[in-house]
C-alpha cells in the first residue's frame, strides 16, 4: 500500500514537472514583457517566481467550458500573480493610498488657485517636498496601479465565463463600461499617455521622446490619470490598490 502511494506521488510529481516545463516559456515571455516596462530595480527572477505561482493557480482553476484557451486564462493568472507580488513588496497599500489622496488634494487646490494644470515643480512645492520625492511617490502610485488597467482586456475576455454568479458578471461588466467611459473623459494628453503605455506598450522613456517631454512629466501624467479614474470609480468596484 505504501509502495502504491509512493508510486502515485512520484507520478504526480513527474506530471507537474512536465506541466511546468511545457509552460515555462509562457511565464518567461510575460515576465520579460513586464520587466521592460517596470523600474530597473525590479528583478526578473522575482517576476518569474511569482509567475510560476500564478501558473499553478491557473492549472487548479481552469475549466474547459470557460470559453477561453488555457494559455489565455493562464496568462491572466500569471500576470496577476506577478503584479500582486510587486504590490506586496512596494511601500504598502496604506502608504500608497495616503499619498494618492495627498497628491490628488494638492492638484485640486492648485488647479482651483492657478486655473491651469499645475507643473511638477508647483505640485512638489505645494506638498513641501523635493521634486525627487514627489516623482518617487508618482512611480509608486503607477507601479501599484498597473494591474487594473493592464488586465482590462483579459478580464473582459473571460467575463462571461469566469464567474458563475450572474449578478457578479453584471456588476463586473458595468464596472468595465464605467471605466471605459471615464477613460474617454480624461484630458487628451493623459489619454494619450495611457494609450501609449497600456496599448502600444511604450515605456515612460519612449513616451517622453514621442511627446517631447521629460520622463518625470510622463510619470506625473500617468499618476494623475490614475487619480482621476479613482475619483470617479468606487475603489471596491475595481482593484486599483
Amino acid at each position: 500500500m505504501q509502495g502504491i502511494d509512493a508510486y502515485e506521488e512520484n507520478a504526480d510529481n513527474l506530471l507537474l514537472e512536465q506541466f511546468v516545463t511545457e509552460h515555462k516559456l509562457l511565464v518567461k515571455k510575460i515576465a520579460l514583457h513586464m520587466k521592460r516596462r517596470l523600474p530597473s530595480h525590479i528583478e526578473l527572477e522575482d517576476l518569474l517566481q511569482s509567475g510560476f505561482v500564478g501558473l499553478l493557480e491557473a492549472r487548479s482553476h481552469f475549466k474547459e467550458d470557460m470559453g477561453a484557451t488555457f494559455e489565455t486564462f493562464a496568462s491572466i493568472r500569471i500576470k496577476g500573480a506577478m503584479i500582486d507580488s510587486l504590490r506586496k513588496n512596494s511601500w504598502g497599500n496604506r502608504e500608497v493610498i495616503k499619498n494618492m489622496r495627498v497628491i490628488s488634494e494638492a492638484i485640486a487646490r492648485l488647479e482651483q488657485r492657478l486655473q491651469k494644470q499645475p507643473s511638477t515643480d508647483e505640485i512638489a512645492k505645494e506638498l513641501e517636498i523635493s521634486i525627487e520625492d514627489y516623482l518617487d511617490m508618482c512611480q509608486q502610485i503607477s507601479l501599484c496601479n498597473i494591474l487594473s488597467l493592464d488586465m482590462i482586456n483579459g478580464d473582459a475576455a473571460l467575463i462571461d465565463n469566469g464567474k458563475e454568479n450572474p449578478d457578479e458578471v453584471t456588476e463586473q461588466q458595468e464596472t468595465l463600461n464605467l471605466l471605459k467611459e471615464t477613460l474617454a473623459k480624461l484630458p487628451e494628453r493623459e489619454q494619450l499617455v495611457l494609450s501609449l503605455y497600456y496599448i502600444e506598450e511604450f515605456t515612460f522613456k519612449q513616451i517622453a521622446e514621442v511627446l517631447e517631454l521629460t520622463e518625470a512629466r510622463i510619470c506625473q501624467l500617468h499618476s494623475q490619470a490614475i487619480l482621476r479614474i479613482k475619483n470617479r470609480i468606487p475603489t471596491e468596484a475595481i482593484e486599483f490598490v
